[in-house]
């Protein structure tokens, strides 16, 4: 996921990408490179009920919300919410973008899914729109990663280098964390995949959850194996 991310942000293409997983499907709109909104036919994943969970309406709200946006079926449930002073503009917004993330970050855990992408416009005229920087979105998605080792497989072997290829013109303006800034100068063509998840700010594991994001953005770049008999060991979760 993280690297169809990047391709599509490298590209600047607008599109949905879409995910199947059994009997539910999530869906990522894409506009200009970045994302402006997501979906999911799971009603637990709804704003009406990431609301309701979080507490931020009632119960009582919510059935009332919902009757009006069956009488009102050309508006978003949010708006509704709005109409009817259960939440001020602000709130909504927060809420809106706070449902949208976790139905990102979701999708980077997956281990298959079947995954397709449809160019074009969509969710243009959606009420909140959102504007979540695909690279930012790629480098919490990875970090969110249960399974570390999963990304230092992608990443290569443990005696792997990585140099620092020029900024990516469409990076050119993207600014990182300060633990990521740090990583990031680590890596200089002579520091091994395992020196550079042990020696790095954070812990080995997302070190190398934050090293694969890097590679997928193309800030990193693999340049050959050393031979070594130091193994790589990360921990599946932190």
């Amino acid at each position: 996921m993280p690297e169809m991310l990047a391709t599509i942000h490298r590209n600047r293409v607008p599109g949905v990408l879409e995910v199947q997983l059994g009997e539910f499907s999530k869906r990522v709109f894409i506009l200009g490179g970045d994302i402006i909104f997501a979906s999911s036919t799971n009603r637990g994943e709804s704003l009406g009920d990431s609301l309701l969970a979080s507490g931020q309406i009632t119960v009582a709200q919510y059935r009332e919300s919902a009757l009006q946006l069956l009488a009102h079926r050309g508006k978003r449930h949010g708006q509704v919410l709005v109409e009817m002073g259960m939440l001020s503009e602000a709130e909504m917004r927060a809420a809106v973008l706070q449902q949208v993330q976790r139905i990102v970050w979701s999708l980077f855990d997956l281990a298959e899914g079947l995954v397709s992408f449809t160019l074009g416009e969509d969710r243009a005229d959606e009420v909140y729109k959102l504007r979540i920087p695909t690279p930012r979105a790629i480098l919490h998605g990875c970090k969110t990663v249960a399974d570390a080792k999963r990304l230092v497989t992608r990443l290569g072997g443990k005696g792997t280098l990585f140099s620092r290829p020029p900024t990516p013109e469409q990076l050119k303006d993207f600014q990182l964390e300060a633990g990521e800034e740090e990583l990031l100068n680590l890596v200089d063509g002579h520091r091994t995949l395992f020196e550079l998840c042990d020696h790095g700010p954070f812990s080995a594991g997302l070190n190398a959850r934050v090293l694969y994001a890097f590679s997928c953005l193309g800030l990193i770049k693999k340049e050959k194996d050393v031979p070594s008999g130091i193994r790589v060991q990360v921990p599946s979760t932190d």
